[in-house]
């Protein structure tokens, strides 16, 4: 029995509207969608000095070593800065 490739994903554009996706293409009934949130570019914008670049390497460092901190802890620190 020969198996089938699978078929490549079709990409649609769309926004909300009223709380639900609203989207010119038509997708036959059943279909499964991943939807993925589009950031604007503007929050993509990221600008590090020779300061930043060295702490995340020793952040990368530490976590090679084993000296990771969990999630929770790590995003409660991101909302403070």
């Amino acid at each position: 029995m020969a198996r089938r490739a699978p078929a490549a994903p079709k990409i649609a554009t769309g926004k909300v509207v009223n709380g639900k996706i609203v989207t010119r293409t038509k997708f036959p009934e059943g279909t499964k969608l991943r939807i993925e949130e589009q950031i604007p570019d503007e929050k993509l914008d990221l600008e590090l000095d020779e300061e930043d670049i060295a702490a995340i390497d020793r952040a990368l460092e530490s976590i090679r070593q084993g000296k990771g901190i969990p999630l929770h802890v790590f995003l409660e620190r991101m909302r403070r800065m």
